[in-house]
């Protein structure tokens, strides 16, 4: 989230400060806060909880004892993280058409419900695994796809509503909060071991993912009796009163001075488009063909090149549609190239569920591996510790500068997991990784906003998230899965370092494409890192 400030509003704070301050400010938040922030946490932790065991769920049970296991179980993360996010897109707008309070119950209900579907399925259904599109298959992925929708609408009403009860003096301090607590929420699933390993409760993940579903009810019950309708409209209706009369006192004080506001306006050169489909929009039609070719169903492939291929002629031909793609923000080659150019290094992110705890589980021995969970999530809470105090210690840097060289560090640790499965290495992979990725993704966001035109801010920061699709979408549809069944294979010889050694390769390749394309795109860079 890129914020504006002005040098007269920065109050500068100690890293400790930073850490502690959202504490602090939920102690002190509003009722209507509460209703939302005490859900939130519990569902940042019920969501990585189960992201992070879905694909040992799969590929162990559901889909044990047949062939390319690990490749299937992979697709089906996919269809979780990956449908989220295209969910996302098709249903930010619920909250605005219903409310926000409506909103986060469907929202809640709906992501109940599929939970419980996946928890109930080997349990109270007692359907058992025979592989691909098995019963048991079928009711699992009718769950996730339910979770799928339930999310898409939470996490945009969530948003929301922490906007719409909150001032301009105060959102900076709500949003900061809402990361605060995804954080803290993401790492608590650290401690499900001790209700899943034989040597404490023994629960399994089927029971665990009860536990998950329990507390899924507990956060939908509490957004329905602590946030009430109530007392959201009187959050709301004293932040618009509060809001109004900071824009009366700062119009006042502007007249005061003899000040005006610039009205945001069209330059001449703006009004200029080049209605034609930029080269590079080919070329990506071009790879999405090839994905197509190698990765479709055989029965299918051809088909789907066809719509794929006539869906584009025709949006070259149509005259408006033309316009709008020639107009889109990855019509902007600088920017195009900076949004692909991250998703190698973005990879290492999806890794933390997808490679991580079915890596750890098979190739360390002792308690590391018995109980993968404490270093599998530990990356969230570092996060939480370590940006402010990157950001503290990093405030004058270049944000280009930063982009290079935390992207750099983030990706340069893969190599160390490439020397063998150790605990030290191990340890340093996440603890240089995570430094890394404080570098840089905070700064991510901050050259979206600098990049774009005047007046379509948001649309560009919206294309950011793109490099985020793509890496939930891609690393498992094309070679997580297969990677791991090849070299890290739950029976069998492993190569672990081969793996590793691949996976730092590809991270590696953007602070190269970043240093490369420095004198060319780093100039659009005009702000020192906030």
């Amino acid at each position: 989230m890129a914020t504006q400030v002005t040098e007269e509003t920065v109050v500068k704070k100690s890293p400790l400060q930073e850490i502690v301050q959202p504490f602090i400010d939920l102690a002190h938040a509003p009722r209507a806060l509460w209703g939302i922030n005490l859900a939130y946490v519990l569902e940042g932790m019920v969501y990585f909880g189960v992201l992070s065991y879905l694909a040992k769920h799969f590929s162990d049970f559901i889909f044990a004892g047949m062939a390319h296991a690990d490749v299937h179980s992979h697709n089906m993360v996919m269809v979780l993280t990956a449908g989220i996010t295209i969910s996302m897109f098709f249903l930010g707008f619920v909250a605005d058409k219903w409310g926000v309070r409506r909103a986060l119950i469907a929202a809640l209900s709906l992501m109940l419900v599929g939970r419980a579907l996946i928890s109930a399925a080997p349990t109270v259904l007692n359907l058992q695994p025979s592989g691909l599109w098995s019963q048991l298959h079928l009711v699992t992925m009718g769950g996730i796809l339910l979770v799928v929708i339930g999310y898409g609408m939470y996490q945009p009403a969530a948003y929301a509503g922490v906007r719409q009860i909150t001032t301009p003096k105060t959102a900076g301090m709500a949003f900061a909060m809402l990361y605060a607590l995804m954080n803290l929420g993401g790492w608590l699933p650290t401690f499900a071991f001790l209700l899943r390993d034989d040597d404490y409760l023994g629960m399994g993940i089927p029971g665990v993912y009860w536990v998950y579903t329990g507390f899924t009810l507990i956060a939908l019950l509490s957004t329905v009796l602590i946030l009430s309708a109530r007392t959201f409209k009187q959050a709301r209706e004293a932040a618009l009163a509060e809001t109004a009369a900071l824009n009366a006192a700062e119009q006042k004080a502007s007249a005061a001075a003899g000040e005006t506001k610039a009205q945001p306006g069209v330059t001449p050169e703006e009004l200029v488009v080049d209605a034609r489909i930029p080269w590079h929009m080919w070329l990506v039609l071009l790879g999405i063909l090839v994905a197509i070719y190698f990765r479709a169903p055989e029965a299918w492939r051809y088909q789907i090149m066809a719509v794929v291929f006539v869906a584009a002629i025709a949006a070259a031909i149509i005259p408006k549609v033309r316009s709008a793609v020639a107009q889109h923000p990855l019509a902007n080659s600088k920017f195009f190239f900076f949004i692909f150019a991250l998703t190698p290094v973005q990879t290492l992110f999806t890794y933390n569920w997808l490679i991580l705890p079915q890596y750890i589980s098979r190739a360390y021995e002792g308690w590391i591996g018995r109980y993968f969970e404490i270093a599998s999530n530990a990356n969230p809470i570092l996060i939480f510790i370590l940006v402010p105090i990157i950001a503290a210690a990093t405030q004058k840097a270049k944000v280009y500068n930063m982009m290079v060289i935390g992207t750099l560090i983030m990706a340069a640790p893969a190599f160390l997991l490439a020397i063998g499965p150790y605990p030290l290495t191990l340890a340093g992979y996440i603890l240089i990784m995570t430094i890394g990725e404080a570098m840089w993704q905070p700064r991510f966001l901050q050259y979206a906003a600098e990049i774009a035109p005047e007046g379509r801010t948001g649309q560009y920061m919206g294309v950011a998230q793109l490099p985020w699709f793509l890496t939930k979408m891609l690393v498992p549809l094309l070679y997580s899965g297969i990677m791991l069944e090849k070299f890290c294979p739950a029976d069998g010889v492993r190569d672990t370092r081969t793996m590793w050694l691949i996976f730092a390769c590809i991270a590696c390749t953007t602070p190269v494409l970043l240093l490369l394309a420095k004198g060319w795109v780093g100039r659009d860079f005009k702000t020192k890192a906030a």
